[in-house]
C-alpha cells in the first residue's frame, strides 16, 4: 500500500505517499510543473472524444498516462517508461485517479483533489460533480478517516467448508495472514483485468485476499472461482472428497508461480519472479565416497522441508520406555545429518564407476522467504498405510543457519531468523479427518476451523500437534543470498 507521509492533529493527510511528498514539499518550480501537468492530464482524459476511436479491447482494460510527458501505457508498460525516463506518477483512465509507480499503488492526495475539482470542464460534468472546499461535508471524512491500511479491515474472517474443502481453507488462511503475500495482492501485484490466463489461480487468489479484506463483510466467505479453478486446473482435486492439505499447498505455489509475470518455468534457469523468491529454497544432496573421498553435488528446488516425526524413536530403537518427543529442531538435525547409503547402490566416478559405500547429506542452500515445514504424519508401506501422531515441540521462532550450507559461523545469524506464522492440524484418521489452523494476526493468535473463529493464546498454539508448520523470515531486507 502507498504510505501516509504525515498526518496532522486532524487526522489530515498531507500527502498521499512519500513520492509524491518530496516534489510537492518544494517551493520551486518542479511544484507548480507536476500541478500543472496533473490537470493538463486529468483534463484530456475527461475528453471522452480522446478514447472514442480506441478498439472496444483496449476500452476493456484501464490505460495510464504519464503526468510529466502525456504518454499513456498499459499496466505492464509503466515499469519500463519509469525506469527509461524517471517519470513516476500516471493517471488511470476511468477514474483519473492518480497512480505512484514507486509505491505501486493508487494514491490520494486532498490538495490535488482541490485543485482537480475547481477545472473548467462542461456543465454536464460540473452538474454531476459537488465541488469540493476546504468545509465541505467529503472533504472533512476523506481527512479524518485517511490511515496507512484505507482498505483493510481490522479483524478476521472464517472460510466456510463448501464440502470437504477444509484442506483448502487452511491453506487459504495461512495465505491471507501472510504479511507477504498481503503486500503483493493488496498491492495491486496480480491484476485480474490484465489477466489472460485461463482459470486463473492468481486471479482466484487474488478475489479472495480483496474479498476477505472488504471492510463491508465482517462474517465469513466462500472461496469457489479458487475451489473451482482448482478442479479445472488438477483433475485429481476435482469432486467432493478429502484432499491432503500439504499435496494442495504444494499445487497452489506451483499455480501461483505459473500466474507470474516474466515467471520461468525451468526453476534451473533462475527465475527471479515474486512467488519464486518467496516460496521457493534449494536443497544440496552431497555423497561422499567412504573410498577415495569424491563428492558428487546436486541442487534442486524445494518449496518446503518434508521433516520424519519419528527420527528421534527411531534413532532409540523404536523408543521402548522412553519418552519419543521430538522437537523441530532434531527433526531438522536429523534431516540434515549425514547418513550412510546401502552398500552397492551409490556408482563413484572417482573410483572407475565402480559400487562403493558412500555418505549422503542434505542441506539447504537457499532458504525462501515463506518457509513450509511439513511433519511427516502420514507414512505409507507395501504393507499398510498408517497416521502417525505424537506431538512435536516447535517453537515461535527458529535460527536457520545450522542446517544450511553456509559454514561461517561469524556471520549474522539475525539474517536467518524465522517466525512462526501459522500451525496447520490434521485430526482424525488417515482417510478421513479435518483441517484447522492457528495464524497470527498483528500481536495475537486465531483459530480457524472452517467460518468458525476463534482466539487463542500462545500456550494452546504451541501444545497443537501440528501437520504443517509456516515460518517467516524475519528481516526481509537482510534475507541471505
Amino acid at each position: 500500500m502507498a504510505t501516509v507521509a504525515s498526518v496532522s492533529l486532524l487526522s489530515e493527510a498531507e500527502f498521499g505517499c512519500e513520492h509524491l511528498a518530496s516534489i510537492l514539499m518544494q517551493d520551486g518550480p518542479a511544484n507548480s510543473q507536476f500541478k500543472t501537468s496533473f490537470i493538463k492530464t486529468h483534463n484530456a482524459l475527461g475528453r471522452r472524444d480522446a478514447l472514442s476511436k480506441a478498439a472496444p479491447s483496449v476500452l476493456l482494460k484501464p490505460r495510464y498516462t504519464c503526468v510529466t510527458c502525456s504518454e499513456p501505457f498499459m499496466n505492464g508498460d509503466r515499469r519500463t517508461h519509469t525506469e527509461k525516463t524517471g517519470h513516476q506518477f500516471y493517471m488511470e483512465s476511468r477514474s483519473r485517479a492518480l497512480f505512484c509507480q514507486g509505491c505501486e499503488d493508487l494514491v490520494y492526495d486532498h490538495g490535488l483533489e482541490r485543485s482537480r475539482s475547481s477545472t473548467p470542464e462542461s456543465s454536464l460534468e460540473v452538474a454531476k460533480r459537488r465541488r469540493f472546499s476546504d468545509s465541505s461535508t467529503d472533504e472533512l471524512y476523506v481527512k479524518s478517516n485517511a490511515n496507512k491500511r484505507p482498505c483493510a479491515k481490522q479483524g478476521v474472517r472464517g472460510l466456510f467448508n463448501l464440502g470437504q474443502t477444509c484442506y483448502l481453507n487452511v491453506i487459504l488462511q495461512t495465505m491471507l495472514h501472510d504479511p507477504i503475500l498481503n503486500t503483493y495482492f493488496l498491492g495491486n501485484g496480480h491484476q485480474p483485468h490484465d489477466c489472460t490466463i485461463p482459470d486463473c489461480i492468481g486471479c482466484a487468489v487474488a478475489e479472495a485476499f480483496a474479498d476477505f479484506n472488504s471492510i463491508d463483510k465482517p462474517e465469513g466467505f466462500a472461496a469457489l472461482n479458487l475451489l473451482l479453478a482448482s478442479w479445472r486446473a488438477s483433475p485429481a482435486l476435482a469432486g467432493y472428497h478429502q484432499q491432503d492439505a500439504h499435496e494442495y499447498y504444494q499445487f497452489l505455489v506451483d499455480k501461483l508461480h505459473a500466474s507470474a509475470e516474466g515467471h520461468r518455468e525451468g526453476h534451473e534457469k533462475g527465475c527471479h519472479c515474486f512467488f519464486h523468491r518467496t516460496f521457493y529454497g534449494k536443497l544440496r544432496s552431497s555423497v561422499t565416497c567412504d573410498k577415495c573421498g569424491n563428492v558428487t553435488k546436486t541442487e534442486d528446488p524445494i518449496v518446503d522441508l518434508s521433516l520424519d516425526v519419528q527420527a528421534k524413536k527411531r534413532a532409540m530403537g523404536g523408543g521402548s520406555g522412553a519418552s519419543t518427543t521430538s522437537t523441530l529442531g532434531e527433526c531438522l538435525e536429523s534431516f540434515t545429518s549425514p547418513e550412510k547409503l546401502v552398500s552397492g547402490i551409490y556408482n563413484c566416478d572417482g573410483c572407475g564407476g565402480t559400487p562403493q559405500k558412500a555418505t549422503k547429506q542434505l542441506q539447504i542452500k537457499k532458504l525462501p522467504a515463506i518457509l513450509c515445514m511439513q511433519l511427516k504424519r502420514f507414512e505409507h508401506t507395501l504393507a499398510v498405510s498408517e497416521k502417525v501422531e505424537g506431538r512435536i515441540d516447535f517453537p515461535l521462532a527458529i535460527n536457520m543457519l545450522p542446517y544450511t550450507t553456509n559454514p561461517d559461523t561469524a556471520v549474522d545469524k539475525s539474517r536467518y531468523v524465522y517466525d512462526l506464522s501459522s500451525a496447520v492440524v490434521h485430526k482424525g484418521k488417515l482417510d478421513a479427518g479435518h483441517y484447522y489452523v492457528y495464524c497470527r494476526q498483528g500481536e495475537e493468535w486465531m483459530l480457524f476451523n472452517d467460518d468458525q473463529v476463534t482466539p487463542v493464546t500462545e500456550a494452546e498454539v504451541l501444545g497443537v500437534d501440528a501437520y504443517l508448520l509456516f515460518y517467516n523470515l524475519r528481516y526481509l531486507s537482510t534475507a541471505p543470498p
